[in-house]
Formats: structure tokens, C-alpha cells, sequence
């Protein structure tokens, strides 16, 4: 064996040990906590899309879409979940649920995510008239794709989980319904999965929040949603656009997911003591360690279709 002098002190090395202190270090495993879930595109599944779901602005007829997901094999209609991206209601794209609609479809959902204007395009009300047309279209093509039309679920994330929180608390409610296609057909959902979503814009902290933002010129996301007032100039807009304003007997079972770095239940409390007066049940799930927003990590991918999973069939059963 040949042995090499060491540089420091009488240190002796093989020639082999020199040439693997050589070699870089093997790379560290990624992080599941930082590593981002990409779309499977795995075998069983029917990916469709973009699909046209409904037209806005009478006089453009500009098109809205919405991708689907959905099991090849399947017996019988299956559960719909119509599923709402986050982006502060200012960007986004269905893409962005495309790794969760899949999971959630191999689990026996019909998974639906629309697009929706964002606040550049068009202030509140117009993303709820979209997310609630885009309701209808699931329900007015569920035989087309396998859809049980009395089991429609919503779902979404931050800005998605108030546009789902919204849906569900305004089942049944005609102001919200909107000028889109399919007027014919309920927008009624039958659950809904809330994350991290808001469900009172008139919340202190976010008023102080938002109050400051705009009064300093920097802007706010919940601001230009509501068309650029801050709540110290229009409150009323503010209370409209809460879910809570509107709940009422007929919202349907709710799950709300939060990651315990983002402020857990904090944006439900009077939601919850509504909820029980009126006798609606709702569950809660706490995505421990986890940021916002959750979904997108793989460390709490699988957990989050767990719970989903676990929460529908328990209020969706298969009939």
C-alpha cells in the first residue's frame, strides 16, 4: 500500500483515502418542508383542459376555463371537488392545484379547478360569479364526466379558501349567482375544505393592516380586491365580501386546515360559533410545523388528501 506524507503532523493517508477525500460530499436529501409537489400526470387518470365553463362581459364574450381531473376507471358517479387557487385573488392559475387535483382524483374524486378573474381584471364580486358558475357547469355536466350532482364539494387555498368559505356560505343565495352560463342549474355545494382562507375581511388585524398599506401607498391585496377602497373608506364593501356576513342554515359541513405557522383558527373563531348555533358541523385539522401555503410542500401533500378524503366521505357518502 502506498502512503502518503499528511500536511500537518505525522499524519499518513492511503492513497485511496486521499483520492476519496477528494470526492465532493454527497448531496444532502431535499427537504420535503422546501421542496414543491409537481403534477404526477400518472397512468389512470382523464386529464381534460382548458374547457370552457362559462363566458364573461357581454360584449367581448371573453372565455373562462377550468381543467379536470378525474379516475379512468370508475363505477358509478363519483364525488366533485371544484377546486379554487390563492394568489391574493390578484394572480394565479388552475395550475397550481394541478398536483392536488390528481392526488385527490387516484382517491375517487372528480376534481374541477376554473380559472377565475383576479382583482386586476375585475373586483369582487365578479372571482365568487365565476367560482359559483363554475359550480353550476359541474353540476349541468356531471353525466358527461362521471359526477354525482348531489355530491359537490368546494375547495381552495388562501385566497381560494375565502372564494370556497364564500361559495358554501352563500349556497342558495341569487345576488351572488352572477350573469354566466348554465342560470339554469344550482350552484348549491354539499361540503367545502377551507385552507388558511379568510372568512372576515373586517378582521382587526387585517383592517389595520390594509388601512395602513393603502393610507401609505404601498397597496394592499384585499384592497384591490375590493376595487382599491381600504375599509376606513368603505366598510360595507368589506362586509359583503366576508363569508361570515352571509352564513347562514343552509351552508354545508366544513373542514378549515391551517399550518400551525400561520396563524391557526385565528380567521375562524366566529365562524365556528356560528356554525354551532346554527348546528352545522365543521371539523378542524392542524398541519403541524407547516407555512402558507401547506399544499404545495410535499411534507404535507399527503396529509392534506388525507384529511379531505377522510372529511368527504364522511359527508359525501357514496350512495
Amino acid at each position: 500500500m502506498i502512503l502518503l506524507a499528511g500536511l500537518a503532523g505525522n499524519d499518513w493517508v492511503s492513497a485511496q483515502e486521499a483520492k476519496d477525500a477528494e470526492k465532493p460530499a454527497p448531496a444532502a436529501a431535499p427537504d420535503p418542508a422546501k421542496t414543491k409537489v409537481h403534477p404526477m400526470f400518472a397512468e389512470g387518470l382523464f386529464i381534460e383542459g382548458p374547457v370552457i365553463y362559462t363566458y364573461v362581459d357581454e360584449k367581448h364574450r371573453r372565455r373562462m376555463t377550468l381543467d379536470l381531473y378525474r379516475p379512468a376507471a370508475q363505477e358509478g358517479p363519483l364525488p366533485a371537488i371544484v377546486m379554487f387557487f390563492g394568489g391574493g385573488w390578484q394572480n394565479g392559475r388552475p395550475g397550481l392545484f394541478a398536483a392536488l387535483g390528481q392526488g385527490l382524483a387516484h382517491r375517487g374524486y372528480v376534481c374541477v379547478v376554473p380559472n377565475y378573474r383576479l382583482s386586476g381584471e375585475a373586483p369582487f364580486p365578479a372571482a365568487v360569479h365565476d367560482c359559483k358558475a363554475a359550480v353550476r357547469w359541474t353540476r349541468a355536466n356531471a353525466k358527461r364526466f362521471g359526477v354525482d350532482p348531489g355530491r359537490i364539494a368546494v375547495m381552495g387555498g388562501s385566497a381560494g379558501g375565502h372564494l370556497a368559505g364564500f361559495v358554501a356560505a352563500t349556497n342558495g343565495m341569487a345576488e351572488f349567482e352572477g350573469q354566466g352560463d348554465n342560470r339554469e342549474t344550482a350552484s348549491t355545494v354539499q361540503a367545502a375544505i377551507v385552507m388558511c382562507g379568510p372568512m372576515e375581511l373586517l378582521d382587526p388585524a387585517m383592517v389595520e393592516r390594509v388601512n395602513a398599506n393603502v393610507a401609505s401607498g404601498k397597496g394592499d391585496a384585499v384592497a384591490d380586491f375590493m376595487g382599491g377602497a381600504s375599509p376606513a373608506e368603505n366598510p360595507e364593501i368589506y362586509r359583503q365580501a366576508s363569508p361570515f356576513t352571509h352564513l347562514d342554515a343552509d351552508m354545508p359541513p366544513a373542514l378549515f386546515i391551517d399550518g400551525e405557522k400561520d396563524r391557526p383558527r385565528a380567521r375562524y373563531a366566529n365562524m365556528w360559533a356560528k356554525m354551532d348555533e346554527l348546528g352545522i358541523p365543521h371539523e378542524f385539522k392542524l398541519m403541524e410545523g407547516a407555512p402558507h401555503p401547506f399544499w404545495v410542500y410535499e411534507a404535507w401533500y399527503e396529509e392534506t388528501i388525507d384529511a379531505t378524503d377522510g372529511f368527504l366521505k364522511q359527508y359525501l357518502p357514496k350512495k
